[in-house]
């Protein structure tokens, strides 16, 4: 969807954020306000109604959290127009955090702040009580903290974005159900059991300051599939970097403890550390041990052995009278040496049973990761010679491997050669459909190479081409939609998605080919349909039959429009206008369909034309002899 008006709203661009639905940069005509739009389209299904109602939730809450913390997004209007939910919010100018943490990491003192106002937003809206209706609410979960919905504004405050997808909880229950919070930042209870709760927002923030002071992402996996199975089985707190104070990675460690209980309770106790350790002072934390490879060692305690002859220190002999029997020293009790004998065996027993279990764990899992690597050799040799053209059977073995394998670099080899792969049979259909005056490219073919690339795209999340054809694919597929409804609406999400592809892939003509035919038979606009052609021409694309044809129906329908127009001003000044621009389109029209001529049905244009044009040429004459 990306239309040029909504209502009193002008759009300008797209802008690279919404859980849900998209977000655009909009003027607010009415007092020429710059504004982010956030649309969602209705649907028949239930769960886009599903999507509609989270959002509708969210503006209701954000509306009235936003004037209890300036953190907070500000919501100026929401409702439904044309088929659209939609959302007018504060344009907050800035940066994502996602945008900044592509440069690296941040320095400490900046996450903490940054971690600290989040936390500020979430301790507000963790206490906000409110009622909605019948309904009484004690608490508002953000259900989506991640970097790309955190924005710096120019002057350095720090904006918490999209409460689309947020949930009010009521008196009686202290969770919600979302999902469709990112999976890379959500807590390992919230993928086991859908349940969001406020401890779910602050994991997310563990998450988020470790990725800022690391540089890096807590969690990272090949696929989603793994990522989530990664996250599901947590039960260790990742290795944390060694270059940082050991206060914040104590907070670390507690904030993405495996054990919920362990971690911290409230977003006002979250943030009681952070500021601790803004202003140097002991957090909470420090006085728990998190198991984050503290020096502590056990003073150990040594006792001296009892003497077996009472007086021994000093070295004294008794005696005793004669003829009787010496009195023989107390012995030592067997019962000590053997216990501490059986504590012994059992050490050992014990070292012997770990070290056998730790040599079959290592012996399994060498011999896990030798299959699996053979094994992905196997796939990847099967890609390359062809041996296996099933895509879908090519996916599925590859989602075994990498459910199975742990070793990151593992699959690279044959995860880039099914990448290759799915692009080249998505590129199969776009280069059908480019290079041939009468492609027979089907929606189908569409929809299977939309589907092909949207797998590629999970192997290869960052890959712009891939995302570019992604576009491409459904825009061809929302144009064969609008083509067959006749329906503006689609016109606009068709033309929305080839922007989107012609911004990812500047060099590549396929984007300006789609708009081409969009602009001429949608928008009924031929001078920027044959500008988009132009552009097609510059990456490299040489005009045919097909464009030509366009073209030409293009100029013969304004032609068409505009003899309509004439015969309605029969008499008056701007009938002779009319007439004189529909001649020259008809002319236009006329060389281009001679050109191709007999392609297309072409002759049979031309034919008509001419009648069209003997048609002007009387009325001419009729409004000369009328003077």
């Amino acid at each position: 969807m990306h239309p040029r008006e909504f209502g009193k709203y002008r759009i300008v661009k797209m802008l690279p954020l919404g859980g849900m639905g998209r977000v655009y940069l909009a003027v607010d005509t009415t007092i020429n306000r710059d504004v982010a739009l956030k649309l969602i389209e209705h649907g028949s299904d239930p769960e886009s109604e599903e999507i509609v109602d989270a959002e509708r939730r969210g503006a209701i809450l954000q509306a009235r959290l936003c004037g209890l913390d300036p953190h907070v997004t500000i919501i100026h209007h929401y409702g439904d127009l044309d088929g659209f939910f939609f959302i007018e919010m504060e344009y907050v100018e800035g940066d994502d955090l996602s945008e900044v943490l592509r440069k690296g990491p941040l320095g400490v003192p900046f996450a903490l702040r940054i971690a600290s106002e989040v936390c500020e937003v979430l301790e507000t809206a963790h206490t906000f009580s409110a009622t909605i209706g019948d309904d009484r609410y004690h608490g508002i979960v953000h259900g989506d903290i991640k970097p790309r919905n955190i924005r710096l504004r120019r002057d350095g405050l720090v904006k918490v974005l999209d409460f689309g997808i947020a949930k009010a909880l009521s008196l009686t229950r202290k969770f919600t159900h979302n999902q469709f919070g990112s999976v890379q930042y959500g807590s390992p209870e919230r993928l086991n059991s859908g349940e969001v709760d406020a401890s779910s927002d602050l994991w997310s923030v563990g998450v988020v300051l470790f990725e800022m002071v690391a540089g890096r992402p807590y969690f990272q996996a090949e696929s989603v599939t793994k990522l989530e199975h990664m996250i599901r089985g947590y039960s260790a707190v990742e290795p944390l970097p060694g270059s940082l104070p050991v206060s914040l990675r104590k907070v670390l460690a507690k904030a993405l403890a495996p054990q919920q209980g362990a971690r911290y309770q409230t977003a006002s106790e979250f943030l009681n550390d952070l500021k601790a350790l803004q202003q140097g002072k002991p957090a909470l934390a420090e006085s728990v041990s998190v198991g984050i490879g503290d020096d502590d060692e056990a003073t150990r305690r040594t006792t001296r052995p009892p003497s077996v002859v009472e007086g021994d220190e000093a070295k004294t002999r008794r005696t005793v009278a004669p003829g009787t029997r010496p009195v023989s020293p107390p012995v030592q009790s067997p019962q000590l040496p053997a216990l501490v004998k059986k504590v012994s065996l059992n050490r050992r027993r014990i070292q012997l049973a770990v070290r056998v279990a730790l040599f079959l764990f290592v012996a399994f899992a060498f011999f896990n990761e030798y299959s699996a690597a053979n094994q992905a050799a196997e796939l990847k040799r099967d890609l390359q010679t062809e041996k296996l053209t099933d895509l879908d059977q090519a996916w599925d073995r590859y989602e075994t491997l990498a459910k199975r394998s742990y070793l990151p670099g593992l699959l690279s080899g044959t995860r880039d050669a099914l990448k290759q792969r799915m692009i080249e049979s998505a590129e199969h259909v776009i280069t059908e459909y480019r290079n041939s005056d009468t492609p027979s490219v089907t929606e189908p073919d569409w929809q299977r190479a939309k589907a092909t690339l949207a797998r590629a795209l999970e192997i290869a999340p960052d890959d712009k081409n891939i995302r570019g054809k992604l576009f491409l694919c459904e825009g061809q597929i929302q144009r064969i939609h609008a083509a067959s409804r006749n329906q503006s609406k689609l016109w606009s999400e068709a033309r929305a998605d080839f922007e989107q592809a012609r911004d990812l892939m500047p060099k590549s003509p396929d984007p300006y080919l789609g708009l081409a035919r969009l602009y001429i038979y949608g928008s009924h606009d031929v001078e920027k349909g044959a500008e988009a052609l132009k552009n097609a021409e510059r990456r490299g694309h040489d005009l045919g039959k097909r464009e030509k044809a366009q073209l030409a129906d293009g100029f013969r329908s304004r032609a068409d429009q505009m003899l309509r127009e004439a015969v309605r001003a029969t008499g008056q000044l701007e009938e002779k206008d009319y007439l004189h621009r529909a001649e020259e389109d008809y002319r236009r029209a006329e060389d281009l369909y001679q050109q191709i001529v007999p392609f297309g049905g072409s002759a049979t244009s031309v034919r008509k034309i001419h009648d069209n044009l003997d048609t002007i040429a009387s009325r001419r004459q009729a409004s000369k002899d009328s003077h």
